[in-house]
């Protein structure tokens, strides 16, 4: 049997009326349109009303689209169709169900789970201090650097304007805008960075933090397919220094994974860690960052067995001069400029001890003082 005009004309409203259902429970643009793609390819094929489509017909579409798509898009397909069979048998625009068993036609059609693949790359300090290294500009080291400290999506971090840069009582801070709206973030790790980087920014506020400095305006953007080029040339020199394996994943969107895991080992709470990643308040994905991956396991083993462990647990770096507390990624403190470790100091051929730059410190902040005094600044001629 054919389909009618009258008939494909309901079912489009049916369509419409349905997405219009799942956009108000919450779903993102992203997903309504892999629904509508699904659905729209399912009408193109679709011979039979509804009511009559049987498990041989379905079996035959999915057939259709293992011929020319991968295992993931067939499911990205599937998915919506069965969804909206469901609602649509189940009573459609006058009471449909969103929820509960699939009808006959689709529900010996399996979407099968995804296999376990190899997580995310963890970046630790001592990964992210080598990553930060093959940045080419300060801008890129800024861009990862505020990514790592706030676990912020991509696109939130890349839309900061200046006037999203702020300090308040606890601090500097960022001002994020994402998919459940205003967000604040503070920043710890990254504002050795921020801070110089910032300042030599122009005055107006509305000018992006990222911009593109080989244009006239300085007000327009970089675009995500320069920051994703920035991050593939940085993985693939660390992937041949050996830094990280070659079949390792180190994508832009590890730094969140990285930070969502950071506060549940931290034992934040999980509606806490929903706030500060963005994430709507009864998400679950607190949970999910906090599973256990195979260095948990390898931790474990070892500690089970009496064999030494080696502690990943981020460390801030106390200045031995002036005792200000620094990021693990910081390598020179930003009170009074000390190199906070060894290597940090031989690098910049500073082989002063510790007693000759504490009284540097002093010394610096005794002019401060000096300046912050209108008389003695006059007398003086500073």
């Amino acid at each position: 049997m054919q389909v009618s005009q009258q008939h494909k004309t309901e079912s489009a409203q049916a369509l419409e009326a349905f997405l219009t259902l799942q956009r108000s429970k919450g779903l993102t643009k992203g997903t309504l349109h892999q629904y509508r793609i699904g659905l729209d390819g399912f009408e193109d094929w679709r011979q039979k009303p509804y009511e009559e489509l049987t498990q041989l017909d379905m079996v035959k579409y999915v057939n259709i689209l293992r011929e020319g798509l991968v295992p993931t898009s067939v499911q990205l397909r599937l998915f919506p169709i069965k969804a909206f069979l469901r609602w649509y048998l189940s009573g459609g625009i006058q009471g449909g169900k969103l929820k509960g068993n699939y009808p006959d036609c689709v529900s010996e059609i399996t979407i099968k789970k995804r296999m376990r693949t190899k997580p995310d790359v963890f970046i630790t300090p001592e990964i992210l201090e080598q990553y930060l290294g093959e940045c080419r500009t300060l801008q890129q080291k800024v861009y990862f650097a505020i990514l790592y400290d706030t676990g912020a999506r991509r696109s939130e971090v890349l839309n900061l304007k200046i006037k999203d840069v702020q300090r308040d009582e606890n601090g500097l801070c960022v001002e994020l805008n994402g998919k459940t709206g205003y967000r604040k973030n503070w920043l710890h790790e990254s504002i050795p960075l921020v801070m110089p980087y910032i300042n030599s920014m122009s005055s107006n506020p509305n000018d992006w933090v990222f911009n593109t400095t080989y244009t006239k305006s300085q007000s327009e953007r970089r675009s995500h397919s320069t920051i994703d080029s920035w991050s593939s040339r940085i993985v693939e020199r660390l992937k041949k220094r050996g830094v990280i394996s070659p079949n390792d994943k180190l994508r832009i969107h590890s730094f969140r994974h990285t930070k969502a895991r950071n506060l549940k080992k931290l034992k934040w709470a999980n509606d806490e860690i929903n706030i500060w990643m963005g994430w709507s308040k009864n998400s679950n994905m607190a949970t999910h960052y906090g599973q256990a991956r195979e260095e948990d396991i390898v931790h474990r083993f070892r500690e089970d067995t009496g064999r030494e462990v080696q502690d990943e647990t981020e460390e801030h770096r106390t200045c031995p001069v002036c005792q200000a507390v620094n990021g693990t990624i910081t390598k020179f403190c930003g009170d009074c400029g000390n190199a906070l470790r060894p290597e940090f100091a031989a690098r910049r051929d500073q082989q002063m001890s510790v007693k000759v730059q504490a009284e540097l410190y002093q010394a610096r902040q005794l002019i401060k003082t000096i300046k912050s005094s209108k008389f003695l600044s006059e007398q003086l001629n500073l």
